[in-house]
């Protein structure tokens, strides 16, 4: 019997020295395959840039990322400025917006199962505000471009003959449309931002087509004709085809459309109220739904939307209706807030700003007040003046709004923060710097 026992135990003793070399031996796997195993691979693919100037969303692929002797469990993209996405699944579809010009490192770091780590890194530049308008200080008046602190300016395209109404194609802001006549007639064209690929889009001889807007998709331009022999809205294709008919205003008129950023409502300037009664003279602003209603948004008794300054030495073959000018109103970046310019005050052509169903009016100062972000409270008067102020422009940065200012016998650009409402000079030649694009 006891030698029974004896077997008994040592027989125990064998089955758990062998327990602790097999655990022993799966701990010591464990640690060589997380010592051996392969690292994670770390792949990050940023779409295209269509835009480069803020604001800039870029979209970020890190899907081909994988592990291929484990799984991955989690990933972070850095993307260079104080902002990172992090998760597990990287099927995510990543977005990020850019507010600040400049070079970014966008780098992606993957983590696998067994603590191991790749990475992989792309640079993106971003390009700053870029504010395009008209100038006739070569003496016609041509398209130029500078940046949102009136520095770097250039010619993008200045002719014998006059180009005006710039306007920047949504989304990419890499096309741009406007006016341009040629002795004879005033025509629509579109070109790139560095006056590449100039293209007619309009041939109406000897009618004038002016104030091209693009659609929030670019797919539509809006514009004025006096192609049936009074001033209309009608629409076109990006390319020009389809031209249609959008306002029949007769006996007034319609001039300076804005297509909202957000969807397909237009805003323009009407001699006339909706309901087609004769305003006490001036002007009024119209806006059209995307399903095609009308309403009055803004009607004082003098010119709303278009008023603008006697410009001395710009005298194009338009035969503008009598107290029709050449600002038009002007969306917010977010589409919920109209700028517009209008001579009510009597004493000088002013900016006020109000919401995009009409309400709300106030002056500019008094809505630069009311922002969250500014930090000094703005006096009356310290924006507008006694100088007159038209053509209206909102940064794309949100950092403010510029707009046309005459002083003496120039007319040049400036801004006004929305952090302080302090107002500096953009542009500062003798002549006129006037239509500063409106925001795409």
């Amino acid at each position: 019997m006891p030698a029974t026992r004896d077997t008994a135990a040592r027989g125990k003793g064998k089955l758990l020295i062998t327990a602790f070399l097999l655990v022993g031996l799966m701990v010591g796997l464990a640690a060589c395959r997380g010592f051996f195993g392969q690292a994670p691979i770390a792949l990050l693919t940023i779409a295209p840039l269509v835009d480069e100037e803020v604001p800039v969303e870029i979209t970020c692929d890190i899907s081909g990322s994988n592990d291929p002797d484990g799984t991955i469990a989690s990933y972070e993209v850095d993307y260079g400025d104080d902002s990172t996405d992090t998760g597990t699944d990287v099927t995510d579809v990543l977005t990020h917006e850019y507010t600040v010009e400049g070079t970014y490192n966008v780098v992606l770091t993957i983590t696998d199962n067994d603590g191991r780590i790749a990475m992989d890194t792309k640079t993106v530049t971003i390009g700053p505000v870029m504010i395009t308008f008209a100038s006739d200080r070569s003496g016609n008046y041509g398209i130029y471009r500078m940046q949102g602190d009136g520095s770097n300016e250039i010619a993008v395209r200045d002719t014998a003959d006059d180009e005006f109404f710039p306007d920047l194609v949504r989304g990419t802001r890499r096309k741009i449309a406007y006016a341009a006549e040629d002795g004879t007639s005033w025509n629509i064209y579109s070109m790139t931002v560095e006056g590449t690929n100039n293209t007619p889009l309009t041939t109406q001889t000897p009618s004038n087509q002016i104030q091209p807007s693009w659609s929030y998709d670019g797919g539509k331009i809006a514009y004025a004709s006096d192609e049936t022999g009074n001033w209309e809205i009608y629409t076109m294709t990006a390319t020009g085809a389809t031209p249609f008919k959008l306002t029949t205003q007769t006996p007034s008129w319609a001039i300076a459309p804005a297509y909202s950023p957000v969807n397909d409502d237009l805003v323009f300037v009407s001699g006339v109220k909706h309901n087609g009664t004769a305003t006490a003279g001036g002007s009024a602003i119209i806006k059209r739904t995307a399903a095609g209603t009308f309403s009055t948004l803004y009607d004082s008794t003098g010119n709303d939307g278009d008023a603008s300054v006697a410009i001395a030495g710009f005298t194009p073959t338009l035969a503008l209706p009598a107290g029709a000018g050449i600002s038009k109103p002007a969306w917010s970046p977010d589409g919920t807030k109209i700028a517009f310019s209008t001579d009510k005050d009597t004493t000088a052509i002013n900016i006020y700003v109000m919401n995009a169903d009409g309400s709300g009016v106030e002056k500019l100062e008094a809505y630069v007040n009311s922002l969250p972000a500014v930090t000094t409270t703005v006096t009356a008067g310290s924006i507008t003046s006694t100088d007159d102020e038209c053509c209206p422009y909102w940064l794309e940065d949100e950092s403010g709004l510029a707009f046309a200012r005459k002083v003496g016998t120039a007319v040049n650009l400036y801004k006004v923060s929305f952090s302080d409402g302090a107002v500096t000079p953009l542009t500062s030649t003798t002549g006129n710097n006037v239509t500063p694009a409106a925001r795409r």
